[in-house]
């Protein structure tokens, strides 16, 4: 459009139209160039949001297994801790060769399989765990009879069945007690180490006399010897550090595993 004449009656009129129209161009391209920021603007923000949504995705791909997987090893691990607190607390039934059952409640202390206590059952007896709780013995107070097993639950009859005097002469022990049911053959065995047991005897003598004597019984070679400590009152008490404390009519000695005795 040509460039009105300022001589023109219609140059002013003209003029504003000419300005209206420059103006509304003005505005027209700030329009299209505000459309296309804005426009930008949300494509940039529109992958900006998808990016975090992958990423938010791809998280918790990967956590849900790791979850899943923590989750899993932390319940095992409480399974297996419940496990091993029932397996230190298991019950371990044991059949006696005398047809009696008793039953041992086990731990492990160390990686290693421990006695803890024993239920006897109703079995008229007592028991002694060794120095390492791996084994322990029981003894039936209404046959004399004594039973060592350890924390496996193996056992073996250690009960001192038959005496041969210096003569030659062999003494059974059901035999005796049958005959003299107040005879003392073997009582109160307690453990001096995990080797070696102690326990009262009248052996080596049948007749009136009230004499008792302390015993040892050797796990390894399976022997019996006579201590030769002797009185009319013997009484088994604790394991110290001196040895098993014994009262003797009265007085108190310890003795260690070795047969040494002191005061």
């Amino acid at each position: 459009m040509a460039k009105p004449s300022i001589f023109s009656s219609d140059y002013e009129k003209q003029q504003r139209k000419r300005k209206q129209r420059r103006n509304i161009s003005i505005f027209l391209l700030i329009c299209v160039i505000f459309l296309v920021l804005v426009y930008l603007g949300f494509k940039t923000n529109l992958k900006n949001v998808k990016v975090p949504k992958l990423s938010a995705s791809s998280n918790v791909s990967s956590k849900t297994p790791s979850k899943k997987s923590g989750g899993t090893i932390v319940k095992d691990s409480k399974k297996t801790s419940s496990k091993n607190s029932k397996a230190q607390d298991e019950s371990l039934k044991v059949n006696l060769p005398d047809g009696k059952q008793v039953s041992l409640v086990c731990g492990e202390n160390n990686n290693q399989r421990i006695v803890k206590s024993v239920d006897l059952s109703g079995l008229n007896g007592e028991y002694n765990i060794s120095p390492s709780s791996k084994n322990v013995v029981i003894y039936e107070k209404d046959t004399q009879n004594m039973f060592f097993i350890d924390a496996s639950g193996v056992v073996q009859d250690i009960t001192y069945k038959a005496y041969t005097s210096g003569s030659g002469t062999t003494f059974n022990k059901d035999s005796i007690l049958s005959s003299n049911p107040g005879y003392i053959w073997g009582v109160s065995p307690k453990f001096v180490d995990d080797n070696t047991i102690v326990y009262i005897s009248q052996l080596p003598w049948f007749d009136n006399r009230q004499s008792k004597y302390v015993w040892k019984f050797s796990i390894t070679d399976k022997s019996y010897t006579n201590s030769n400590l002797t009185g009319n009152d013997i009484k088994m008490n604790s394991l110290t550090d001196k040895g098993i404390e014994i009262v003797i009519d009265g007085n108190t000695t310890y003795m260690k595993a070795d047969g040494t005795t002191s005061n």
